[in-house]
């Protein structure tokens, strides 16, 4: 809980007020491969990690996952959109190693939310990240070639393919696991000695 402190302290808010918001919180340990959150059932609770590798998912109409992305640098974790509308999650979140994660339930989200102006804060980082991220993959997707968007993916996770099967992968890049491989294989020629 100390790392949820820390983070809040770094965005400003007084201490008593973070203080009192995560002594009415819980963790969960979470195993690898274990949901966070299943497509399609009550989007609860958010979470925060102070590291880990999260699978974000969306089954298709024939029964395909479609990875969408890995959340890695962003501590808080949840189908955000759903959460705040209190409906059923649009996506499945996956653990891809073990975790302890600190949840919150809407209520004391948008208590904390609201406590006052500093606590505003938090709400605007969540905003801020989730639209900034979704802005990134929706531009990535239209504009970038299936190279490109797998050496920013390497920039920003340099040991992915150590840490995330490779299908997975192919999948947040929109490619089947046979292009990721060709592409995999050039970079790998191409890349100087």
């Amino acid at each position: 809980m100390d790392s949820l402190f820390n983070f809040l302290y770094n965005l400003n808010i007084d201490k008593a007020c973070a203080s009192d918001f995560i002594n009415k919180l819980k963790s969960i340990q979470l195993k690898k491969y274990d949901l966070f959150q299943m497509e399609g059932t009550p989007a609860r609770y958010m979470g925060f990690v102070t590291s880990g590798k999260f699978r974000y998912y969306k089954t298709d109409k024939q029964g395909n996952e479609r990875t969408l992305w890995f959340n890695k640098s962003f501590p808080f974790i949840g189908d955000y959109h759903s959460f705040l509308n209190k409906s059923d999650a649009e996506l499945s979140i996956q653990v891809m190693d073990d975790y302890e994660v600190i949840l919150f339930n809407y209520e004391q989200l948008m208590e904390f939310f609201y406590m006052n102006t500093d606590t505003l804060k938090l709400k605007t980082a969540f905003a801020e990240r989730s639209m900034i991220g979704w802005r990134n993959i929706a531009l990535a997707l239209h504009f970038d070639t299936a190279e490109e968007r797998y050496i920013q993916l390497l920039s920003s996770y340099p040991d992915i393919e150590k840490e995330i099967p490779l299908k997975y992968i192919a999948s947040c890049l929109s490619i089947s696991p046979e292009t990721l491989s060709r592409v995999r294989r050039k970079l790998k020629e191409n890349k100087p000695d």
